[in-house]
């Protein structure tokens, strides 16, 4: 009696491995560390000065942790984070702001397309942190003068902030390794009544590398 035959064997093996790749109760479970770093800009007002707006620009970096112990389509992350931004207030006297903002996060992910390759997601999320802003007279370059900008600043305020984020997130494999790009959009749910200026929302494309 030949009941493994060979022709059973290559009807039954390419079932039982696509049950392996696409039951996500089956693939291991994903919850890992990560550390991103992102690119904003978005606008700013001057709230002394009639609500004059700028462009404000720079990065964030964060460092968190990915909970999805069962590898579900819905699962959270948590994570610290600082953010910085630059904003050219004056041209002609070179005059900048700096705001610092750091704190801790949460995010809610689902994913709509999940197979091995790659990975689909939104997500939204609510940071609480601490938002502080330095004014100098220094030179508006972005780059060369950020440290020159920060030894010589004459305000320092920092305010109490809560923030809001939504996003779409696309995960791939990245030299055997998790890896993935975040494009969305930061917003503050009230507003820095004792500060000068305020973030009224920053775009931003991020990169993230899980351990």
């Amino acid at each position: 009696m030949k009941f493994f035959s060979k022709d059973l064997f290559k009807k039954v093996t390419p079932l039982f491995l696509s049950v392996y790749f696409l039951n996500p109760t089956i693939m291991q479970a994903k919850s890992r560390f990560y550390v991103a770093s992102q690119y904003q800009v978005g606008k700013m007002i001057m709230k002394k000065y009639n609500d004059l707006k700028r462009t404000i620009e720079g990065a964030s970096f964060s460092l968190g942790w990915e909970i999805n112990p069962t590898n579900y389509w819905f699962y959270s992350r948590y994570y610290f984070f600082m953010d910085y931004g630059n904003v050219i207030l004056n041209k002609r006297t070179g005059a900048q702001a700096n705001m610092f903002t750091y704190g801790f996060g949460g995010d809610l992910i689902v994913e709509y397309n999940k197979n091995p390759l790659y990975v689909l997601s939104l997500f939204y999320g609510m940071q609480v942190a601490e938002n502080t802003w330095t004014i100098s007279k220094h030179s508006a370059n972005f780059i060369i003068d950020d440290w020159r900008s920060i030894q010589g600043f004459s305000l320092k305020t920092s305010n109490f902030r809560m923030l809001g984020l939504v996003g779409f997130k696309f995960q791939t494999v990245l030299f055997h390794h998790d890896a993935s790009i975040e494009v969305g959009v930061k917003w503050p749910f009230a507003f820095e009544y004792d500060s000068p200026f305020v973030r009224l929302f920053s775009v931003f494309i991020s990169h993230t590398f899980y351990l």
